[in-house]
């Protein structure tokens, strides 16, 4: 506990560190929170994405939506 994660598990809880840090403001459970959050903001990144993404998007010819797949149930959640 406290030390460096193994292989790639420490650049994976780099990139959804600000997700956690979101959600532990958040009521509920936290799992849910920070994974609705991450999604929130991947999406906020590939609809920046430059050069690309962002110019279709601003043009209205392209739309970024995230979605939470339940593992338990095997429905899609398309988030708001």
């Amino acid at each position: 506990k406290g030390g460096a994660a193994p292989g790639s598990i420490g650049s994976l809880v780099k990139a959804i560190q600000p997700a956690v840090d979101k959600a532990r403001t958040q009521p509920g459970d936290l799992v849910d929170n920070v994974v609705r959050a991450n999604v929130a903001m991947v999406v906020q990144q590939l609809k920046s994405s430059e050069p690309l993404l962002a110019e279709l998007v601003k043009k209205g010819k392209l739309t970024v939506d995230g979605a939470v797949y339940d593992l338990d149930d095997g429905k899609v959640a398309i988030l708001p």
